[in-house]
């Protein structure tokens, strides 16, 4: 991130390349992106600097799921109370449904694996499993179909998941492969229980509508409440990268480059990609693919290790935070989901509870506890020495 942000202000520097007064469209708002980029990275560090120990995770983890389920009834609530009021759809309190769902899908997958790891009694397991119901429910009712591909993208990683940490050593290979079995059937049982639940509590026309049209999405028609065409806009997107692919247009200068690219003739208003693969691509070219790959590479390298921990309540938080992740990653395909500011501080403390501190650190920490510890013995036994008393 402090890679890209510092990439981003060369765009902004007056290079004069190939004819240009700089690499970004427009360095104005090249310059507040990376004053947005900055703001996420201060963000992220002070998250992860004070949600550290496993008390402030466990709170966070909390905290987090309570907001998501807030959010979750207000869509709800949307979808039955405020129909005379709100005809537009259920967004909760965004202004776009699928921003809606892939908020809601990052606290599906922390709850989801809470359920999975085993982290909790009986009674706290009921309070996740609906949980993760009234969150379905809210995801259901956006019908976003971006939001049900990165719900079903969980559910298969925590499957998978589930396969590679069952069984043990000691176990027999057929008894070790039952419970690998037993796990996976319970993961995916889960997702299929939890979906089919809420769309049978809160109704699936508008999702199911929405497959429907799926193709008019890559045809010259237009959804009744989209006012813009993907095929469109992923098809500018490919010409702008493929004429800067090394450098891009610009952090931010998307919708000033996209004008020139335009195949509507201005008749669509487009200030994203609609993909955030595709907007990295486009604004920063291949510097800003390279550096956004390995950002995802760090994070799951450190993930799937803070996941192997045999520990249940720190194996639930990371695989959680991991399975949210992989649901923002997989809805980022077809949506810009990171272009949101919530949405990406979202992503970003889950990637701080996913990769919490090396083990090294830890015993750092319990050996700077222990000297504590001992030089209180000292402290104390001096104490009884003086007073002509043994300590013992």
């Amino acid at each position: 991130m402090l890679l890209l942000l510092a990439y981003g202000v060369l765009q902004m520097l007056p290079l004069g390349i190939g004819g240009k007064s700089s690499i970004s469209f427009d360095p104005y708002l090249t310059m507040q992106a990376c004053i947005k980029l900055l703001a996420s990275i201060v963000f992220f560090a002070m998250f992860a600097t004070f949600i550290s120990d496993d008390e402030h995770r466990k709170g966070a983890v909390k905290v987090i799921l309570g907001v998501c389920i807030v959010i979750a009834l207000i869509g709800v609530g949307q979808n039955y109370v405020g129909r005379a009021l709100w005809r537009r759809g259920v967004f909760g309190p965004f202004v776009n449904r699928n921003h809606f769902a892939g908020f809601l899908e990052m606290g599906i997958g922390l709850a989801s694996a809470a359920i999975v790891a085993r982290s909790a009694k009986i009674e706290m397991m009921a309070v996740h499993a609906c949980g993760v119901l009234i969150m379905c429910a809210g995801l259901v009712l956006s019908a976003s179909r971006g939001g049900i591909m990165a719900l079903a993208a969980q559910f298969v990683f925590l499957a998978i998941m589930a396969l590679t940490t069952a069984g043990s050593k000691s176990e027999s290979g057929g008894r070790s492969k039952v419970r690998a079995f037993v796990r996976v059937a319970g993961v995916l049982g889960l997702g299929v229980g939890v979906t089919m639940i809420a769309i049978l509590l809160v109704g699936s026309e508008r999702l199911v509508a929405n497959f429907a049209q799926a193709q008019d999405t890559f045809t010259a028609e237009l959804l009744n409440n989209e006012r813009y065409n993907r095929r469109d806009i992923w098809g500018a997107a490919w010409e702008m990268i493929k004429q800067h692919p090394v450098t891009g247009v610009g952090l931010g200068a998307f919708q000033v480059a996209y004008t020139q690219y335009d195949p509507s003739s201005g008749t669509q208003r487009v200030e994203q990609a609609h993909s955030d693969y595709l907007q990295i691509l486009s604004d920063a070219g291949i510097i800003g693919g390279v550096l956004a790959a390995l950002f995802l590479a760090i994070l799951f390298y450190r993930g799937f290790k803070a996941a192997a921990t045999q520990d249940r309540h720190r194996k639930a938080i990371a695989l959680g935070a991991l399975t949210g992740c992989v649901g923002i990653v997989v809805h980022s395909l077809v949506d810009f989901n990171l272009q949101v500011t919530s949405n990406a501080q979202l992503f970003l403390a889950l990637a701080a509870l996913a990769t919490p501190r090396r083990e090294r650190s830890g015993g750092l920490v319990r050996r700077r506890r222990t000297s504590h510890s001992k030089k209180r013995s000292l402290e104390e036994e001096e104490e009884w020495s003086g007073a002509g008393v043994s300590p013992r």
